[in-house]
């Protein structure tokens, strides 16, 4: 017979994963140098299977995969990884929702070349619906 305090223990781990919010982080940022919004999706990303990896994109929950970390000092640092899993860019958000971009290339042999960085501003969307390309 099961200890009666393990499976309370148990209902309550599933009660928290039951009511933790797994709806996306959704950021639409206007960057120099792109004619398009960029879009940062948080994960639990809503459009791919595979959602331990926040999305960077011109769309909303499509793009290329990246990793998002919480700066301790309250920035949100994504860094955005291409088809092969090459880190080709990092974009920061700052608490004041102003964003810094920077990319680069790394050519077969590991040398950086074409560097470049923009700056704009990110806006939080309330919803998906809110937040789609016009």
């Amino acid at each position: 017979m099961a200890n009666p305090i393990s499976k309370i223990l148990l209902a309550l781990t599933a009660l928290a994963a039951l009511a933790t919010d797994v709806s996306a982080d959704l950021l639409r940022c206007k960057i120099e140098g792109f004619n398009d919004s960029i879009f940062i999706t948080s994960p639990p990303d809503t459009n791919q299977n595979d959602g331990q990896y926040a999305r960077i994109g011109i769309s909303p929950g499509i793009g290329n995969r990246a990793f998002a970390f919480a700066d301790r000092m309250g920035a949100l640092v994504s860094v955005e990884l291409n088809a092969d899993g090459t880190p080709v860019g990092l974009l920061t958000v700052q608490k004041d929702m102003r964003v810094v971009n920077s990319r680069q290339s790394i050519d077969p042999s590991g040398m950086v070349f074409a560097p470049s960085q923009g700056a704009g501003v990110c806006t939080r969307c309330e919803s998906l619906k809110a937040c789609s390309p016009r």
